[in-house]
């Protein structure tokens, strides 16, 4: 079973299926059931679930993902007979949501204009108010079309802005433009003012943007993270601020290192006045809601009454 949830929290399945709390079993009692379990609910992937033992789990054919990334779970240990359905939809209005927090902070430059005022800068409001970007019909862009996506885009269309989103399927919603493809990727980065990330990490999303397409980008855009670091080149991303001082890079994720996201990072990105970054607290916003629990019960309660669990991811953008 998967923290940050309590037994409590999961009592919706109790009566549909046996549960069992993994922090709770020694090993040997791991042993004894791993060859019964059908089913695994999973935050972050647990150490015990190693090769070893995922090959004893002779009777599983399905994980729910706690997360709305799956990129996690270890494909290449698991059989393809074994379902793997990410919590996409789950965390949308609350990632969303802070994904504008991070874009108006940018935009309006409020750190920055906060050091300024806390150490009594010289410069007249008048010249302050010069470096603050108004957003009313300027472009904003979206990386990916799921839930998190759509919300970014439905909050910039009611801010007056041009929404062109880029998705493996075309869009068909009054008021965007829809673009997929490497030349829509193109298209978009080179007339966005703003962009957001809010696309999987995969094989095919991992180090998208790099150098090549950063240098595409506007000097003055604003790039804004709420997917995973590692869409972006750390290095590309790092020399890029500080060659382009007016362009700025907000994110609440951050690069893996040794299991876990690396705050700071290796780089020393936080004392960069065109950085903004926050410690992953977009998802955990949710998950206070309770929004990513009730999405991935309702899957599970499918799974367990014998229909066809929804959001199976295509396991071979993972492996």
């Amino acid at each position: 079973m998967a923290a940050p949830f309590t037994k409590e929290d999961l009592g919706g399945l109790v009566g549909s299926a046996n549960l069992y709390w993994l922090k709770d079993m020694n090993q040997e009692e791991l042993e004894i059931l791993l060859p019964s379990v059908d089913c695994i609910f999973v935050h972050f992937w647990p150490k015990e679930l190693d090769s070893e033992n995922l090959e004893k789990m002779t009777r599983l054919s399905f994980i729910q993902s706690a997360l709305a990334g799956v990129n996690h779970i270890p494909f290449g240990d698991l059989p393809s007979s074994v379902a793997v359905s990410s919590n996409a939809g789950g965390y949308s209005d609350e990632v969303g949501e802070f994904a504008w927090g991070l874009l108006l902070a940018a935009a309006k430059r409020i750190v920055k204009l906060n050091g300024a005022w806390k150490e009594n800068q010289s410069k007249s409001p008048l010249e302050l108010g010069r470096e603050v970007v108004v957003l009313k019909d300027r472009v904003l862009g979206v990386l990916g079309y799921g839930g998190i996506g759509g919300s970014v885009a439905r909050i910039g269309m009611a801010f007056g802005m041009k929404v062109i989103v880029l998705s493996r399927k075309r869009v068909v919603e009054g008021g965007l433009e829809s673009l997929h493809g490497e030349q829509g990727l193109k298209t978009i980065l080179s007339n966005c003012d703003a962009l957001v990330l809010a696309l999987p990490l995969t094989n095919s999303t991992k180090r998208m943007i790099g150098r090549k397409e950063l240098m595409l980008m506007k000097k003055r855009a604003i790039l804004v993270n709420v997917a995973r670091a590692e869409i972006i080149d750390q290095e590309a991303i790092y020399d890029h601020l500080l060659q382009n001082k007016d362009f700025v890079y907000a994110t609440d994720v951050w690069w893996m290192k040794d299991g876990r996201e690396s705050y700071p990072p290796d780089l020393p990105f936080l004392g960069l006045e065109n950085f903004i970054g926050t410690p992953h607290v977009s998802g955990p916003s949710a998950v206070v809601g309770k929004g990513p629990l009730k999405n991935a019960l309702e899957n599970l309660l499918r799974f367990a009454n014998g229909l066809d669990p929804e959001k199976v991811v295509d396991r071979t953008d993972y492996t």
